[in-house]
């Protein structure tokens, strides 16, 4: 009997979805819808969503074959203000709905917006059960260690100590870690990166686009208003490269 070793085919996170003509070009431009965003002034969000826009064009698909889903909270504005497909979805269940749409559409580059309290809170079982099951979608999981939208409630990502509206005395509850949830969960991609941080922000974006299966990647994110300066430690020049293992 004699075998043959066949090469592995290996996919890519994008193969199936339509990309565009030859010599057709996209700029940042054409993934910015005509929406005012609005986030409170300082937000990390602003970073994020211009590091997308400016990132999507890379990918070199068509714009009808992407779609935006997220949940609820500041960072979940985010299908509005770009000129893809997308969704508004319900608390927490982002992940699920992204699940459909992705089982259902393979010629789809579907994304997930989500935030630490709709992820990890309300969320946490559709987020674990969709990294479970490795469908081939991006989850962008805004950490900002605090509930902005609903005015700077305790997470559960704040650390513990942390005095916040419910929580006058201090959390007592130990934060969530969601590296270490995704990586328990036998997620196929886990990254960090940081909304400051334009090169590594969109390196791991373009990573975890062009993996086949779900991706997660947490973004710290400052929320100026309720939780300033929670990733100081990593942003200042005097603590950054203590504090950062590239």
């Amino acid at each position: 009997m004699t075998t043959v070793d066949l090469p592995m085919i290996t996919r890519g996170g994008t193969d199936g979805v339509p990309t565009l003509a030859d010599g057709e070009k996209q700029t940042g431009k054409d993934f910015t819808s005509d929406q005012e965003v609005r986030w409170c002034p300082g937000c990390g969000d602003y970073a994020v969503l211009k590091a997308v826009q400016s990132f999507l064009p890379d990918l070199g698909l068509r714009r009808e074959n992407i779609v935006f889903v997220s949940g609820i909270g500041c960072s979940s504005r985010f299908p509005y203000y770009l000129d893809t497909y997308g969704m508004h979805s319900i608390h927490g269940r982002a992940p699920s709905i992204a699940t459909g749409i992705a089982t259902a559409r393979g010629d789809l580059s579907v994304w997930v917006v989500t935030g630490d309290g709709d992820a990890l809170s309300i969320g946490g079982n559709h987020l674990i059960h969709a990294l479970r099951r490795n469908v081939n979608m991006t989850i962008l999981l805004f950490n900002n260690r605090i509930y902005g939208l609903t005015k700077g409630q305790y997470s559960p990502t704040s650390e513990a100590g942390k005095v916040t509206k419910s929580t006058p005395m201090g959390s007592v509850d130990h934060p969530f870690n969601p590296v270490s949830l995704a990586l328990g969960a036998e997620a196929t991609f886990v990254a960090r990166t940081i909304d400051s941080d334009r090169k590594h922000l969109t390196s791991v974006l373009a990573a975890a686009a062009a993996h086949r299966g779900t991706s997660l990647v947490e973004i710290y994110q400052n929320c100026p208003i309720f939780n300033d300066g929670a990733f100081d430690a990593i942003k200042n020049p005097d603590t950054k490269q203590d504090a950062i293992i590239p």
